[in-house]
């Protein structure tokens, strides 16, 4: 690994020779890599193996770890992508399409939400809880005040993306594979069918959830429309 200084070069040397080792580390883990933490998996390597030598160690360390998120991002990302090729229920859906960035407040918990007034209905749904396991709505959805507010209350406001929601999804971390319709194996999101709109932190989540939900909403068209069919005949 290289020795990480202030120079640029050595930083975009060490970062790329972080995220390399951080791909192999990943490959040869012996479970999925939806169910690998990147930044637990981080700290054990360096706990064995330890860090070069830099002229900042907590730089290093925090840039090292980062690696490992990219990383883990990037095969997510194309195990998702080869999922979604092998759904016949989306072979003509070009999801890219659907999703977009949006800035989101997120707030820490539901006992949070108290603390935003009227304002807590942005994160209802028809008087019921989200799908998903967070809390995020449109930051858009609030005044100055709501968000200094949430703040407060431990929420933050950031760079996130938007989704169609047609159907219903739930999280199961014992799927086989990543995506079913329905149905995914990983978290950070929510959606609402009010609104029929979901929302994430990464793109690459944002993209599994909608494959899950739309290729949900076609499955149960097919159902409705095979049953009318047998019901004619």
């Amino acid at each position: 690994m290289y020795y990480l200084s202030s120079s640029l070069a050595d930083r975009v040397r060490f970062d790329e020779d972080a995220r390399i080792w951080a791909l192999e580390c990943l490959r040869a883990a012996e479970v999925p890599i939806w169910k690998i933490n990147p930044k637990r998996l981080a700290r054990h390597d360096i706990k064995l193996g330890g860090l070069p030598e830099s002229d900042d160690p907590a730089e290093a360390k925090a840039r090292y770890i980062d690696a490992f998120c990219r990383a883990h991002a990037e095969m997510l990302c194309d195990e998702i992508e080869d999922t979604i090729s092998e759904i016949e229920l989306l072979d003509d859906v070009d999801l890219d399409k659907h999703i977009q960035q949006i800035q989101l407040l997120q707030m820490p918990n539901s006992d949070s939400l108290s603390a935003l007034g009227d304002a807590t209905g942005h994160f209802g749904d028809n008087g019921g809880d989200p799908d998903g396991d967070l809390w995020l709505a449109p930051a858009k959805h609030f005044s100055p005040d709501e968000l200094a507010a949430a703040e407060r209350a431990g929420g933050k406001v950031i760079d996130g993306y938007a989704f169609p929601y047609p159907r219903g999804v739930v999280i199961n971390r014992y799927l086989k594979c990543i995506i079913e319709p329905g149905e995914v194996a990983i978290g950070g999101w929510c959606a609402y069918h009010c609104t029929d709109i979901g929302y994430a932190l990464r793109r690459e989540v944002a993209t599994a959830v909608c494959a899950a939900s739309i290729a949900q909403a076609r499955k149960r068209k097919r159902k409705v429309k095979n049953e009318q069919l047998a019901a004619k005949q």
